[in-house]
């Protein structure tokens, strides 16, 4: 019921009979606590007479929303045999031909979810374990697209998925459009955030709604969606050009600001050794940046080995001279008092030049941090532009993986390999960071060679099933495995994915009910509910934030199932069987050993099948002994232990002082358009999805800059923006928890949750009312709903929670599915004027207008 799915749970059973959830209060994640989703709901999803108990199979020929499929229910042997059987065509002819879609309906198994993969000979390889045993290199996310947050701290942390927020020491915290913890009620976040409040920690929040964490804030700043960019470049004018004040220790010893960059925006490297050069200005010369540099120019102009050079730092500050507040206050409606006052209080904050001793070691203290940008801001046309600039505000007060400050969150948490410098002295950049290599013909039915640091882009893939030649394709897609996956849904331009699904032979469902996409699925498979299953889940750094009760947690926590009396299989189960029946399990079984980087004691033979038992006990072993096994997990529900605590749970630890550094001028970013540039034109090629090109490579820039989205433009008739977050009733579409009828029961009496929110100004202006049935209408869709008139969001914004709704009238659907106002119906993912260059995450928040619908107006009103 949760991405996260970190919470120790006891279940009862009496006479067969689930009874009650409840949390287990010697789980170090939750201690007892759960949210509504597990602690409440799980029983009626367990229970839902709408869950599939077994294998489907389409009689109509015909594909689409409006016909009925004609399902025939199948034993499991002959759904696996037909699978099986094309699954082994397809691997011995061209596994490209297979796309393998991922969404966050298994984020709890094992081979389905996104991972990144040790390559033999050194790197990653991005997919999930069933993808790239089966040879294709089209594992697509359909999670990602509205949520792109994790490549600047890829790059500036080198660590995924996101960085996090250290709530043991933080004293000032601006949360930009994301959640700490109690929007969507994860127990052990909420816990921490209460302590760090209790304890007199500021918290900021810029949000266009006020939320349940606004409630609680130091500030709200409400603000026009798609301008938190102009906000933060705004600040950091404030702390490099009206106050003066920055840590500059840091950024000259731990930040790559001092590298000369040439005019073409790359390093100035020396001729012999290819190092990055500094500027020493005692010795007046250009120096590699591994000497001993006694005073490292931060700024100003000089010539070295027959090139115009400048600091990056200084480059980044002739960059944010024209970003006054004023300015950005004309964009975002923040008044620039305010954004001057937030700036000076953060800087304060910071307390610039103090130390704090933990376990007898010295670190830089910073109780200060502008924290993980989330959904609501990365989600833009400028989404990851927003994002780098807020490690920039980090950067300029040291605030970066020391205590009070961000950190990543990787696990196994803190240790010496997270910030290990490369061959350029930083930290070594990871995953979406890194960048996908160019190959012509390409491979990637997402555009991963034309977008090499995209998250995840569904919607892509949907046009290339369609037309494979518009990206320069030469095969054509033969099977889809959609695993917990319901794009029709959860991104935006449903016809687009109807007629993809239309076009390809198979497509297989792994799911636990009937949903959108699964209607135009040729053979569908059930997966268990998440009490059935049998297993085990590795458990990750918390999303939100940390502090010293989970510092250094390495944890496995078990599923001892409840009766599964229809014999559903897990996902896990469904994948392994079919990697066997398709002739790639030994394949199979060495991708699960380098993904688990099991030990070579405890690695699979590659010839063998396994009971997924087996496999378990080997990766319990590995992690903490040969003394446990998956029947010791069963019996004590968990297996914990903390390996850096104190010091060591810090990542500066392990690297201080000048010893590494982090990317403060983004020339990886730079470097990568431009030998992207360099590979397309090597072809005789243009970017395949902007008609102006240069469109797309302005974005590769090493510094920050101002870019308005296309929805700023939209006509005069759409006056109003949209915006649409997670709530705690629905963090993610796991665990089909919009179909689960306790959460409708209780959402329903929500005063919020599956309203249409406009402010009561708004309302007056347009003879709005509350509770009145209203249409919202973008220009790309329209959806409707009840509305609800608040003070507790912009004047200029509409909100709609949650992603309920969408087109009834399914006999084959859950009618619960389809209550309420759909968000993505109002969003499009046209690639040059709606998508992140860099990211490939599609624009949130376009512009609307709004109207009563029928029988409530006369006539539309604009």
């Amino acid at each position: 019921m949760c991405l996260a799915n970190d919470c120790g749970m006891l279940t009862r059973v009496e006479d067969g009979v689930v009874v009650e959830t409840k949390g287990d209060p010697d789980c170090p994640t939750n201690r007892g606590k759960l949210c509504v989703r597990g602690g409440l709901a799980a029983i009626a999803g367990y229970y839902d007479p709408h869950r599939l108990k077994k294998p489907l199979r389409r009689t109509n020929p015909w594909k689409g929303l409006d016909q009925d499929p004609g399902w025939e229910e199948m034993e499991w042997e002959e759904a696996f045999d037909l699978i099986g059987r094309d699954l082994a065509r397809i691997y011995r002819e061209d596994p490209r031909k297979l796309v393998f879609m991922e969404g966050w309906g298994v984020c709890d198994d094992l081979f389905a979810r996104e991972i990144w993969i040790p390559r033999p000979g050194g790197g990653t390889t991005y997919g999930s374990t069933f993808s790239v045993a089966a040879g294709t290199p089209n594992m697509v996310g359909s999670h990602g697209p509205l949520c792109p947050i994790h490549y600047a701290a890829n790059l500036v942390h080198a660590q995924h998925p996101e960085q996090i927020a250290d709530l043991e020491y933080c004293d000032y915290l601006i949360a930009p459009g994301r959640t700490v913890g109690p929007n969507t009620a994860c127990p052990h976040s909420t816990k921490r955030f209460i302590k760090a409040l209790q304890r007199g920690m500021k918290l900021v929040v810029i949000d266009p709604r006020h939320s349940v964490e606004a409630s609680k804030a130091h500030r709200w700043v409400p603000i026009r969606p798609g301008t938190e960019l102009a906000f933060a470049l705004a600040m950091v004018h404030v702390i490099l050009y009206e106050l003066g004040r920055f840590d500059r220790w840091f950024v000259t010893n731990r930040t790559n600001g001092p590298y000369l960059v040439k005019e073409d925006g790359l390093y100035l490297r020396h001729p012999e050794s290819n190092q990055p050069l500094i500027w020493d200005l005692a010795e007046d010369r250009a120096k590699v940046f591994s000497e001993e540099i006694a005073e490292p120019a931060l700024e100003g102009e000089y010539r070295a080995f027959g090139c115009r050079v400048k600091p990056g730092f200084g480059l980044v500050k002739e960059g944010m001279a024209a970003y006054t507040p004023d300015w950005a206050e004309e964009i975002t409606t923040v008044p620039a008092e305010d954004i001057r006052r937030i700036s000076a209080e953060f800087v304060e904050h910071a307390r610039i030049g103090e130390t704090i001793v933990i376990d007898g070691f010295e670190f830089p203290f910073r109780p200060a941090q502008f924290g993980g940008s989330g959904r609501g801001t990365c989600a833009h046309k400028n989404g990851m532009l927003f994002d780098l600039t807020g490690k920039l505000i980090n950067l300029l007060v040291g605030s970066v993986e020391v205590p009070g400050g961000c950190t990543g969150g990787m696990r196994p948490g803190p240790n010496p390999n997270v910030l290990r410098p490369n061959e350029d002295g930083l930290v070594t950049p990871i995953v979406e960071a890194v960048g996908h290599p160019f190959k012509f013909p390409p491979d990637c039915i997402d555009g991963a060679e034309f977008f090499p640091n995209k998250h995840t882009t569904p919607h892509i893939m949907a046009r290339n099933i369609i037309d494979p030649r518009r990206y320069h394709l030469e095969y054509e897609v033969e099977a889809v495995i959609l695993a917990g996956s319901n794009p029709l849904r959860s991104v935006c331009d449903q016809d687009l994915f109807v007629q993809a699904f239309q076009k390809v032979p198979l497509v297989v469902s792994i799911t636990a009910q009937l949903d959108e996409s699964t209607s135009l699925a040729d053979i569908v498979l059930p997966n268990a509910h998440f009490l059935e299953k049998k297993g085990l889940r590795v458990y990750k750094p918390p999303l939100q934030s940390i502090d010293d009760e989970l510092r250094g947690l390495e944890m496995v926590l078990g599923r001892k199932p409840v009766p599964n009396p229809a014999g559903i299989r897990s996902n896990d189960e469904i994948l392994y069987e079919l990697a066997h029946r398709a002739g790639f399990l030994d394949r199979m079984n060495d991708v699960i050993n380098r993904a688990n980087r099991l030990s070579d004691r405890h690695k699979l033979d590659l010839g063998q099948k396994y009971s997924l038992e087996d496999i378990w006990d080997r990766i319990i072993k590995d992690m903490f002994g040969d003394e446990y096994d998956y029947a010791y997990l069963m019996e004590h529900g968990h297996l914990a232990r903390y390996t850096a605590t104190g010091r060591k749970g810090y990542n500066y630890y392990y690297w201080p002082d000048n010893q590494t550094r982090h990317p403060f001028y983004f020339e990886a970013l730079r470097r990568q358009g431009l030998e992207l540039k360099k590979s397309l034109a090597e072809h005789g090629l243009k970017h395949p999805a902007f008609e102006d090109e240069e469109q797309f490579f302005k974005f590769y820039q090493g510094v920050p800059f101002w870019v308005a989205n296309e929805e700023a433009t939209a006509p005069q008739e759409y006056d109003l923006f949209v915006i649409n977050w997670k709530t705690n009733f629905r963090i993610h579409g796991t665990g089909s928890n919009m179909a689960n009828p306790w959460l409708n029961e209780i959402r329903e009496s929500d005063r919020y949750e599956t309203y249409i929110l406009i402010n009561s100004l708004t309302a007056a202006a347009k003879g709005l009312r509350d509770e009145q049935r209203v249409v919202v209408e973008s220009r790309y869709g329209r959806t409707e709903g009840r509305l609800r008139v608040t003070e507790l969001i912009h004047p200029e914004v509409l909100g709609i929670p949650g992603n309920y709704g969408g087109p009834g009238g399914k006999k084959w659907l859950n009618p619960v599915m389809v209550q309420g106002a759909w968000f993505n119906a109002l969003i499009t993912a046209d690639e040059e004027n709606h998508i992140d260059p860099i990211t490939g995450g599609i624009e949130i928040s376009p512009k609307v207008r709004i109207y009563p619908a029928s029988p409530d107006r006369a006539e539309r009103q604009p």
